[in-house]
């Protein structure tokens, strides 16, 4: 069944539901795939089409390790917090592994590890500091030099002096696993509306009324999973959200090639992420910045990210040098203040909030807690440090 045949086109809505989840990214449609198997109602609700937001347009990579421009930052409570969400990234994989093997295609998860390569010595002694860290955290890094390295990553260019290596990281592609979790969660009884916006969300005795451009949809509970647009769901019921916001981010994919590269590769100063897809195609992206797009619009591609982008990464594998740049796109990525916001709001009663910064790796984990929480059954992972209660939040006076 193609995901399209799963999605119901109708000119006027009038529902009614147990759990209204507004955003039909990887969060969503995961939330919706766990609520709807455990046997609960639930309608999905997107303002766009359904995985073209952030988890369309993101990479791919499921990553464990800090990423190194954020392992660097000591601003506020971002490494406390970055480290708690680090906490969950490892299980994170494994869960997707788990459900990899229950979805009804091969959503090309691949887990063979990654390697942050460094190019100095400076670069290195960095390196050194950052494992020391993560392991006490208890992932499973180590550092490579040499001819370790080289047996390990043949493809690695001279310029690489050593690196960090992750045993558990690796991809995944997203244009076929949202698609997945949304066929899983149809089969299991969850409806999906695509080109369906919320325009307003009142609270009534008996849960909540959501207004769309289509219609409304009266829900017992409702979860916030609209990733960027998360913020603007959460005013609606009188919650402020400060610490969610967007990124403009750019991607580039390769021709395709013989397969060389079996690792999610990073750098110990640059931002680059690096992994070869099934098809062979190399998807290079990292989070360099794209344009804010006209009138509203998407965002654009700029040229210096074109150039960084694959500057950067040639220099860690010079065998990409003849391959031909097929196409780059752009993205909006959601950021946090380094963790996730998860959890029912305890100002409104019914509402859950779901959104995380690190990209698609905690997808379908966030999922299930969520969906977890709204039913109230006790996941093996505590949820409570990631309670919108670390920030400021507020309902109106009735």
């Amino acid at each position: 069944m193609a995901w399209t045949e799963a999605l119901e086109d109708v000119s006027e809505i009038r529902a009614e539901t147990d759990v209204l989840v507004v955003g039909g990214g990887i969060i969503g449609c995961s939330t919706a795939y766990f609520l709807a198997r455990d046997g609960v109602e639930a309608v999905v609700v997107d303002r766009g089409d359904i995985n073209t937001q952030a988890s369309g347009a993101n990479a791919g990579s499921l990553h464990v390790q800090f990423q190194s421009h954020q392992a660097k930052r000591t601003d506020g409570d971002f490494p406390a917090y970055y480290e708690e969400s680090t906490r969950l990234l490892g299980r994170a994989v494994a869960f997707w592994q788990e459900l990899g093997a229950e979805l009804d295609c091969d959503v090309e998860i691949h887990v063979e590890g990654g390697l942050m390569l460094a190019e100095s010595e400076d670069q290195m002694r960095f390196l050194e500091a950052k494992v020391e860290r993560e392991r006490r955290l208890g992932l499973d890094v180590y550092i490579v030099r040499g001819n370790e390295m080289r047996d390990l990553a043949p493809y690695v260019s001279e310029r690489a002096i050593g690196g960090e290596f992750c045993t558990n990281e690796g991809r995944v592609n997203p244009t076929l696993a949202t698609p997945a979790l949304l066929r899983g969660a149809v089969r299991a009884g969850a409806r999906f509306f695509r080109h369906t916006a919320l325009i307003a969300l009142t609270r009534e005795s008996s849960g909540f009324v959501a207004q769309t451009d289509r219609g409304a949809i009266r829900a017992k509970r409702v979860v916030n999973a609209a990733g960027t647009g998360s913020p603007a769901v959460a005013a609606m019921a009188g919650i402020e959200l400060p610490v969610v916001f967007g990124e403009l981010l750019h991607m580039n994919v390769s021709e395709a090639a013989e397969p060389f590269m079996n690792h999610l590769v990073q750098h110990a100063a640059y931002r680059l992420t690096m992994k070869q897809a099934s098809n062979g195609n190399v998807i290079v992206g990292g989070g360099w910045p794209a344009g804010a797009g006209a009138a509203g619009g998407p965002p654009r591609v700029l040229r210096p990210s074109i150039q960084g982008n694959l500057w950067v990464a040639q220099r860690l594998v010079s065998g990409l040098g003849h391959l031909r740049l097929l196409r780059c796109w752009t993205g909006v990525n959601i950021s946090t203040d380094g963790k996730a916001v998860l959890g029912e709001v305890p100002a409104v009663p019914g509402f859950f909030m779901a959104a995380t910064g690190i990209g698609y790796t905690l997808g379908p984990l966030t999922g299930r807690l969520v969906a977890s929480a709204v039913q109230g059954k006790r996941d093996e992972i505590d949820i409570r440090a990631f309670s919108i209660t670390r920030v400021a939040n507020r309902v109106p006076a009735a």
